[in-house]
C-alpha cells in the first residue's frame, strides 16, 4: 500500500508540471497507467492456471476431490542411470527455469527434457505374470499388482517411470486419453502425472485379481463406485488421504499435470491387502507359432483426440512409441517407451453412469483385434466375458494369438488403426 502511494504521489507531481495542452494528451496514458498498477500491487499472489481458465466441461467430470493445489515438491526424481554403452544425459531441468507448457485444448506438446535414449533392457529370465520376462532385484511373483491412473494431456509429456510398466493400457477419458499403467516385476518409485479414475477401470483391472489402483479423485459418482468395488473385493484403492507423505506436486508444469507419487509407499501402505498379478494374454512358447499376417513397419492409433504412432527397431527388437510428432520418452532418464507387444482393441464406448460426458469403454463382449508382437504382424478379433476374465486373442483362422515375451501395450479405441 505504500509504494502504491508513493506512485500516486509521484504521478501527481509530474501531472502539475504539464501544460494544460500536454496535459490533455497525457491523461489516457496515465490513467491506464494507474490501473495496471493498482491490479499488480493490490492483486495478491492468487495465479490462475490453464486449467482454472478452460472451458467448464473439461472440470467437471475430471475432479480431483482432496487433492492440494499448493503443495510443491522439487522436480528432480530418482531414477536409474542409463547404461554405460548409451549416450549421457543431460541434467534434469531445475526448478528454477522457465518450463514451457502447452494448451491441452490445442493438442501441443509439453516439454522434452531429455535426450532420446532406446528403450532400458527388459530383465531377462521368467516368468513375470504380465510380460513372461524376469524381475528387478527387489521384486518377484509375489509383488502386487500395482495400476495407476496416467495423465496423457499434452502438458503432462514427458512421463516419469511409464517406461517401466508391465503392462500399459490406454483408454478415452473425454477429449484425450489416459493411461492405466500396471507394475508388478519392474523397480519403479516415482510415478506420474497421476489423474482421477473412471468408471470403465474397475472392470478392466478386475482381471488382475486383486489390484491397487492409484488415483487423485473423481466425481461424487466414481467416487462412490470405487468405494463399493473396494468393498466387493475388485481392487484397492490408493489415494492421497490414505498416505499423504507418498503422494506430490512439482513445480515445473500446472495443476493438475505436476500430481505425483512413490510406489513404496503405496506398497507398504496398503500392499498386504493387494494381490499379485493374474496372466492377462497367453505367451509364445517354445513349440507356438501364430500365423503372421504380415510385417508392418509402423501402426498409427486414434483414441479419443490423442494421436500415437508406434514403429518397429530393429536394434532395440521392440515397437517404439512416438506422440506429439516426437519419441515418448521418460522424464528422468530419456529412455523411449517401448513395448514387444502392441495390442489394439476394437471396443465401444459407451456413456458413464457418473457423468453422460464421460465416455466409459466397454471392456466385454468381442471386437476386432491388430495385434503385433515381435516382428510380427496378426490381425483377428478379441473376446472378453466379463470382468473376472483375461483377454482372449484369435487370429482370422480361429487361432490363439500369443504374444512375445515382454512388457504390453493394451489400446482401447473406436477408430480403426492405420498399419503401415
Amino acid at each position: 500500500m505504500a509504494n502504491l502511494r508513493s506512485l500516486l504521489t509521484s504521478v501527481g507531481s509530474r501531472l502539475a508540471s504539464l501544460g494544460p495542452r500536454r496535459l490533455v494528451f497525457a491523461a489516457p496514458v496515465v490513467v491506464v497507467g494507474l490501473v495496471v498498477g493498482v491490479v499488480m500491487l493490490g492483486g495478491g499472489n492468487e495465479v490462475t492456471t490453464k486449467e482454472d481458465a478452460a472451458k467448464p466441461h473439461q472440470r467437471i467430470v475430471s475432479t480431483s476431490k482432496g487433492i492440494p493445489r499448493s503443495t510443491v515438491a522439487s522436480t528432480t526424481t530418482t531414477a536409474p542411470a542409463p547404461p554405460p554403452t548409451t549416450a549421457a544425459k543431460q541434467p534434469a531441468t531445475g526448478d528454477d527455469q522457465a518450463v514451457p507448457v502447452s494448451d491441452e485444448a490445442s493438442g501441443a506438446p509439453g516439454p522434452q527434457l531429455m535426450p532420446v535414449l532406446p528403450p532400458e533392457p527388459w530383465p531377462e529370465g521368467c516368468c513375470a505374470a504380465l510380460t513372461n520376462k524376469g524381475f528387478d532385484p527387489g521384486q518377484s511373483e509375489a509383488s502386487p499388482a500395482v495400476a495407476v491412473k496416467v495423465s496423457n494431456a499434452p502438458e503432462a509429456d514427458p512421463h516419469s517411470n511409464l517406461h517401466r510398466a508391465d503392462l500399459i493400457y490406454e483408454l478415452r477419458a473425454e477429449d484425450v486419453s489416459r493411461f492405466i499403467a500396471v507394475y508388478s516385476s519392474r523397480d519403479a518409485d516415482v510415478v506420474g502425472p497421476i489423474r482421477s479414475a473412471r468408471t470403465a477401470d474397475p472392470a478392466i483391472i478386475k482381471s488382475l485379481g486383486r489390484p491397487m489402483l492409484v488415483f487423485s479423485g473423481g466425481n461424487d459418482g466414481v467416487m462412490s463406485l470405487m468405494e463399493r468395488r473396494e468393498a466387493e473385493g475388485w481392487l484397492v484403492r490408493m489415494l492421497t488421504g490414505m498416505n499423504t507423505a507418498s503422494f506430490f506436486r512439482t513445480n515445473d508444469r500446472g495443476v493438475p499435470h505436476n500430481f505425483y507419487g512413490h510406489r513404496p509407499g503405496w506398497v507398504q501402505t496398503r500392499g498386504d491387502l493387494v494381490a499379485p498379478p493374474n496372466r492377462q494374454t497367453e505367451f509364445l512358447g517354445s513349440s507356438a507359432v501364430n500365423h503372421v499376417t504380415g510385417q508392418p513397419v509402423k501402426v498409427s492409433v486414434r483414441i479419443g483426440q490423442s494421436n500415437s504412432w508406434w514403429q518397429w527397431d530393429d536394434t532395440s527388437q521392440m515397437w517404439l512409441r512416438f506422440q506429439h510428432n516426437r519419441p515418448h520418452i521418460d522424464k528422468d532418464t530419456g529412455f523411449q517407451i517401448g513395448r514387444n507387444s502392441v495390442v489394439i482393441l476394437k471396443v465401444n464406448y459407451a456413456k458413464s453412469g457418473a457423468d453422460v460426458r464421460s465416455p466409459e469403454a466397454v471392456s466385454h463382449g468381442h471386437g476386432e483385434a491388430w495385434v503385433f508382437t515381435g516382428r510380427d504382424y496378426i490381425h483377428g478379433g478379441w473376446s472378453r466375458n466379463g470382468p473376472d476374465d483375461s483377454w482372449h486373442l484369435l487370429d482370422d483362422r480361429g487361432n490363439p494369438i500369443r504374444l512375445a515375451s515382454g512388457p504390453v501395450y493394451i489400446g482401447l479405441t473406436d477408430v480403426s488403426p492405420v498399419v503401415e
